[in-house]
């Protein structure tokens, strides 16, 4: 069941998930300073910190399958498809690369030339801030978008899932095999066993109605896989003496299992909102998401050279409270650019 919010063809769920997601990627980056100096901070500073990191895990392969669920069964023409992602991501992508560029590094000592060719190789060879990761993943994904609608369209959905079920045995579960057994098996799909399986799995979860036990017992394993996140990492980290991210990683089973369940649980908690006025306000917030995600990084730059972070205070309240502020300077900010016409498209 899709609930639309009214006079509009969005999907409240959707917009639901979307929300939460950006929301727990800024939990993240907030969170982040707070795990690195391990052994450097209090266990309890520490702990604190992993614990709102681990349960946060889940919000960026959500916004892959958001991304999965809503292309992948469209149709439309390959041009259509590209003139369509070249205006919504690739131009805001290729702005905020050369912005943060020129922000962070100034180029002052560059001639004009040079400092284009830098920009240039520094887009080309890594990404421009810690956070545009996901765009170049994103981009490189739409890349078989068509291909793959071709195959939605003509195939059941007994193979849809065995495409994601090929994608989880030689990804998240060979990976952990791996880890275990401690030695490197030969088989490698390579760019299919990265995040291709998000977009593939949002598209047939997104299809699926869930009744209230489902939803229950997603939650319950939300909670159990977010745990063992927590307890993982802290139990990796204190062995080696040093933060270690392994059980970090989105493609990690931990953390797609856990990825799995909170889709599962956010639908049936976003089909749930009846009340217009709750389903408008989650529409105008997904509707900025984008351009929160691309401006929260030099947000969260500015204030922590204010002497506003993780750190403020004590983490259990200054890190929901510090994301919540991040959250709302990038909002304001996205709104304020929005109304200037030149610029509407730099945040889409």
């Amino acid at each position: 069941m899709n609930n639309l919010t009214s006079n509009t063809n969005r999907i409240v769920w959707v917009d639901f998930v979307r929300s939460l997601s950006i929301f727990l990627v800024i939990v993240i980056h907030t969170s982040g300073p707070l795990i690195y100096p391990f052994g450097e901070i209090s266990p309890a500073d520490w702990m604190t910190g992993n614990i709102y990191d681990s349960f946060a895990r889940m919000s960026v392969p959500l916004l892959f399958m958001i991304s999965g669920y809503l292309l992948l069964g469209k149709q439309e023409s390959i041009s259509a498809f590209y003139q369509k992602r070249f205006q919504k991501v690739f131009i805001p992508f290729l702005f905020w690369s050369v912005l943060y560029l020129v922000w962070g590094n100034g180029y002052k000592d560059f001639t004009f030339i040079n400092a284009v060719k830098a920009i240039i190789y520094s887009i080309l060879t890594t990404p421009a801030s810690f956070h545009m990761w996901f765009l170049y993943e994103l981009l490189a994904i739409y890349l078989f978008v068509p291909v793959l609608r071709v195959f939605i369209l003509s195939a059941d959905r007994v193979h849809l899932w065995y495409l994601a079920g090929i994608w989880f045995l030689f990804g998240p579960l060979q990976g952990t095999i791996e880890h275990i057994l401690g030695f490197h098996i030969a088989i490698n799909l390579g760019f299919f066993t990265s995040y291709f399986g998000f977009f593939v799995i949002g598209y047939l979860l997104g299809k699926m109605d869930y009744s209230a036990k489902a939803i229950g017992v997603a939650a319950i394993i939300y909670l159990l896989a977010g745990a063992y996140t927590v307890y993982a990492t802290y139990s990796i980290s204190s062995q080696a003496g040093d933060y270690v991210d392994y059980y970090y990683w989105y493609t990690q089973i931990n953390i797609v299992i856990m990825s799995f369940s909170a889709f599962i649980l956010f639908k049936g908690v976003g089909e749930r909102i009846t009340q217009e006025k709750v389903g408008l306000w989650f529409r105008r917030f997904a509707e900025a998401s984008f351009g929160i995600y691309l401006i929260h990084a030099m947000v969260l730059i500015y204030l922590k050279r204010a002497g506003i972070s993780a750190f403020s205070g004590p983490p259990l309240i200054s890190v929901p409270a510090v994301s919540i502020f991040i959250l709302l300077i990038s909002w304001g900010i996205v709104a304020i650019v929005r109304r200037i016409p030149i610029l509407q498209e730099l945040t889409p």
